[in-house]
């Protein structure tokens, strides 16, 4: 009886080394597939922005055109009118860099005396990172005919 005894304690000792084991080894893939989805996430966000940022300086609702043929340049009138919604947490703004000007918010009482287009602005309460892309742009100001070079930038807040 005494052997039968051990030899049943040795079993469940082992079937409980067993399940341990295994429980590490499940704990650890979930782990790095947590890992895995944050990076998948990360890269999806920057696809995103990139996407955004390519595109937006080629939208017609923003980008001049004469005569039906785009200028490859954005028009200071539509950004002054321009509002984008559903962005998610981000703030995309287009800042005239040179020749440089009053620092100043543009919209329709101070324009042209202002530098800085706000086209979105949503920003969580909270910020843990915050990443910042920007892209050259053209700046047509109708009013003088005139082309200036500005900065077309997205912070995306997380």
């Amino acid at each position: 009886m005494k052997k039968a005894e051990l030899q049943m304690q040795e079993t469940i000792l082992v079937i409980f080394i067993i399940t341990i084991i295994i429980g590490l080894a499940l704990f650890t893939f979930y782990q790095f597939q947590l890992k895995l989805i944050e990076k998948l996430r990360f890269e999806l966000e920057d696809n995103k922005m990139l996407t955004l940022l390519s595109t937006l300086q080629n939208s017609p609702e923003l980008s001049y055109s004469y005569l039906g043929n785009e200028e490859n340049a954005l028009d200071t009138i539509k950004l002054i009118n321009a509002k984008l919604i559903n962005q998610g947490f981000k703030e995309i703004t287009v800042k005239q860099i040179y020749p440089t000007s009053e620092n100043k918010t543009c919209n329709i009482k101070s324009y042209p005396d202002c530098n800085l287009y706000l086209l979105y602005s949503n920003k969580p309460s909270k910020i843990k990172n915050t990443k910042i892309l920007s892209l050259p742009v053209s700046l047509y100001f109708a009013h003088t005919n005139e082309y200036k070079a500005a900065l077309l930038e997205i912070k995306t807040y997380s």
